[in-house]
This record gives structure tokens, sequence and C-alpha cells, in this order.
């Protein structure tokens, strides 16, 4: 930081993506802590059929610009220090593996959306199936995390590792 700089804008670069992409991991795992939670309330089925349609939908809505700024941050972010090139051969392949992750997350959309439609659009009554609906979107989201949300945090990981040594 020989600029005099607070913070370097380079090293902000290198470590912007591993941060987002934390972010990413961190609301992955609070979704599937507060949805399971709900949902595992056996002897208040009833009553979670009844709340589990607003309350899915207003999740949902509310987290999904969180989703929409971890994610496109990641990718972006990961994206210029992969074609940037100015630091260690090692990590740009690193940064653009990540990147491609953190997009895959978003082709899950179209097996995912509808699981969406049916927890939102559950009837909100003792046996509306929104538990069900909101199952099925955990199952999906379950997988979606271990095949493309770890793995493109584990490559922004390594990526800032291998850029950060070469700084």
């Amino acid at each position: 930081m020989a600029s005099g700089l607070f913070i370097d804008p380079l090293t902000l670069l290198r470590v912007v993506p591993l941060v987002t992409s934390t972010a990413s991991i961190v609301i992955a795992g609070d979704s599937d802590l507060f949805l399971s939670a709900l949902l595992s309330l056996k002897q208040h089925r009833g009553k979670v059929n009844e709340i589990a349609p607003r309350y899915f939908e207003v999740f949902f809505w509310k987290g999904l610009r969180y989703i929409l700024l971890t994610y496109g941050l990641s990718a972006t972010c990961g994206l210029v220090n992969a074609y940037s090139r100015s630091h260690a051969a090692a990590s740009w392949n690193w940064y653009a593996a990540g990147s491609v992750l953190a997009l895959a997350h978003f082709a899950f959309v179209p097996k995912i959306m509808w699981k969406v439609k049916d927890a939102i659009d559950a009837k909100e009554e003792p046996n509306g199936g929104a538990a069900n609906a909101l199952r099925g979107w955990l199952a999906v989201h379950h997988v979606r995390t271990a095949l493309v949300d770890v793995p493109s945090w584990a490559c922004f990981l390594v990526a800032t590792v291998k850029a950060l040594k070469s700084i």
C-alpha cells in the first residue's frame, strides 16, 4: 500500500468475490435454518400450512434482492479478476471457475420456480399443502447449495489466497 490509501483497490477487488460468496453461503444456510425450523413443527402442521404461503412469499421476495446482489457481485468481480490476469496465473482460472459456478446458481431457476409458485399459491388452510411445497423447495435448495454454491465459494477462496500471495 505504497499509495497511502487505507484500502488498496486491487486487494479489495481480489477479496470481493470471496466476501460476497461467503454472504451467499450464509443466506443459503439461513434459508435452510428458518424454513426447516418452520417445517419441524409437526404437531402444528395445520397451522404451518395456514401461515407458510404468506411467510414464504415475504421470505422469498425479500431474500431475492440479496441473492441477486451477492451472486451478481461474486460473478462480476470474479470475472473481472479472471480477465485482468494482472495477478498470478495460478489464480485467474479459480476466479473464472468461481464465477461460472456463481452464475450456475441461476441455472436452477427452471427447477425451483415451480416450487416457489406452489409454496406461495398453496391454500392457507390446515390441509393446504404449503409444508410439502416448502419441502420440495428445500430439496432443490440443498442440491443447488451442494453442487454450485459451496464449490463457487471454495474456488473463490483458493483464487483469493493465490492472488493475495502474488501481491
